[in-house]
């Protein structure tokens, strides 16, 4: 009886132990234990002969019948390497795009949901998947995987280089893009293009070093050595077909998302305004020589994706002389007011303001603070704005591409001969 008091409390022992192991594993990782973790156990008997207690014994895996503290050695094994991951499409819709557009940005995710530190290869590729209920009619012309540095949100040319995934943690979580090129030909609507995003598992321990490609291990289990075991499991296809199925257990994963075609809607208006003459001044200014009309041409973007503006030509007609100074024609006497010896608002003779909708923030005569340094020039008859180089105080974080929605203004004045 007293063996069998002895053995219940052993059981007991290694269960409240078992249990206490899980659940601090489990509450740090999400992923469980990590692998190579060495799982030590050893049991201590506690028994009476006779009716007299014994000094226990404890466990050893080769056995230990000598008892005492000390005599007995651990039973060991280590955790191995379960792999997991999933890839997810960030966007949650189709990414607009134009014909011939360059650098097309698709946003994914990818999560370690295994027990490693591991290394992640990347590729995006054109597919043939139905993504966002629209079916693929074109592929892109080129596409590439880069790497989300953390240095500024969002992809960077000049930042956002890697091209594999670097010792990503258990649990941990990084953003890569799909950075592709379409082709100029797909030119009518409906056009979409798939593009998929998959990660392959690879080695992890070398930062800086992309890790060779896992292979599971097929072989007996190694009580001292880490085997890998590809956990990542099946899925069945979402509603928006961004995740077509999933493959089990192949160390891959991998999510869809599409470049729709969606042309670019512009809209050009060039106005004019009278803004002095030199009988009347600013006051009911009629177009008679010697006064000054001033045209506004406003470019606004009514489409939904963003458009990058080149350049616009303006000829102007026999009869008009450009105003290098862009006066505002206001002040007393009106002759000289309205004249070269004017109120000037702008060095180089251009003003220019940038907003939402499709105007609005330009008023003649216009203000010194939209004042171009750049981009805009006057050579004889021709004017010419240069959108990619076009600055000055009203323009605010332009950089040559009209967002949908907004709208670009630039004004100048001509003088009636």
């Amino acid at each position: 009886m007293k063996f069998q008091q002895a053995t219940l409390k052993l059981k007991l022992g290694l269960v409240a132990l078992g249990l206490a192991l899980g659940l601090s594993q489990q509450s740090a990782w999400a992923a469980g234990t990590l692998s190579g973790t060495n799982i030590d156990n050893k049991a201590t008997l506690s028994f009476s002969a006779g009716g007299a207690p014994q000094t226990p014994i404890e466990s050893s895996p080769s056995g230990n019948s000598t008892p005492g503290t000390g005599n007995g050695t651990v039973t060991t094994f280590k955790v191995d390497n379960k792999v997991n991951l999933t890839v997810i499409e960030s966007n949650g819709t189709f990414t607009a795009v134009v014909p011939g557009q360059p650098k097309a940005v698709t946003t994914f995710t990818v999560t370690n949901n295994g027990n490693t530190v591991q290394d992640f290869g990347i590729s995006a590729t054109n597919d043939s998947g139905t993504v966002f209920t629209q079916a693929d009619t074109y592929n892109t012309s080129s596409c590439s995987a880069f790497v989300e540095s953390g240095a500024t949100a969002d992809y960077q040319v000049a930042q956002d280089t890697a091209i594999f995934i670097d010792e990503l943690a258990p649990d941990a979580t990084k953003t890569v893009y799909a950075v592709c090129d379409m082709p100029a030909t797909p030119t009518t609507t409906p056009n979409q293009a798939a593009v998929r995003m998959t990660a392959t598992t690879n080695a992890g321990g070398t930062a800086g070093t992309q890790g060779a490609p896992l292979t599971a291990s097929t072989g007996p289990n190694g009580t001292n050595t880490v085997e890998i075991v590809f956990a990542d499991p099946s899925t069945t296809a979402n509603s928006t077909g961004t995740d077509p199925g999933q493959i089990a257990s192949d160390g891959q994963a991998f999510a869809l998302d599409a470049y729709r075609l969606v042309p670019a809607v512009l809209n050009v208006t060039k106005t004019m305004a009278t803004i002095c003459d030199p009988v009347n001044g600013t006051s009911n200014p009629k177009n008679i020589p010697g006064g000054y009309v001033q045209y506004a041409i406003t470019v606004a973007n009514t489409g939904t994706v963003d458009t990058q503006l080149t350049q616009l030509l303006d000829v102007l007609p026999t009869g008009l002389s450009f105003d290098p100074k862009l006066i505002s024609g206001t002040g007393s006497p009106a002759a000289t007011a309205c004249s070269a010896s004017g109120t000037s608002l702008s060095t180089t003779g251009f003003g220019a303001v940038t907003g939402t909708g499709t105007g609005g923030g330009y008023t003649a005569p216009g203000v010194t603070g939209q004042a171009t340094t750049n981009g805009a020039t006057a050579s004889g008859s021709n004017i010419t704005i240069n959108y990619a180089t076009l600055a000055g105080s009203g323009l605010s974080g332009w950089n040559g591409t009209l967002a949908a929605g907004n709208y670009i203004t630039v004004y100048f004045n001509v003088i009636i001969q």
